[in-house]
């Protein structure tokens, strides 16, 4: 699995950059369900992208967002976490909806 990197670019800063993954999940969504995605030994940041909006759970299954007072809400439209610990990613969406989820170590 590719590693996250951080480098130093022309100017001699650091500068984020993504490697290209090797270890890509992708969900074709029917809408209405949650599917499961697990994730791979030694992936510690997913990286998430969609043709629509979507929701994620880290520890429970993804739903429609609804009110939450609690901190069990579900995000949407995540685009990269760090997912140390997390052995199960969750995402739904309302509509049928394309998402790949790269994984970097």
């Amino acid at each position: 699995m590719q590693p996250l990197v951080i480098e130093s670019g022309a100017n001699g800063h650091s500068t984020f950059s993504l490697p290209v993954s090797d270890y890509v999940e992708n969900k074709n969504l029917a809408g209405g369900a949650a599917e499961s995605i697990t994730v791979p030994a030694g992936a510690k940041f997913a990286v998430f992208s969609a043709t629509a909006d979507f929701y994620v759970n880290y520890s429970a299954t993804a739903a429609e967002i609804a009110d939450t007072s609690d901190g069990s809400g579900d995000e949407i439209n995540p685009a990269i976490r760090n997912i140390s610990g997390v052995t199960t990613i969750s995402i739904y969406s309302t509509d049928a909806n394309k998402v790949s989820v790269a994984f970097y170590s």
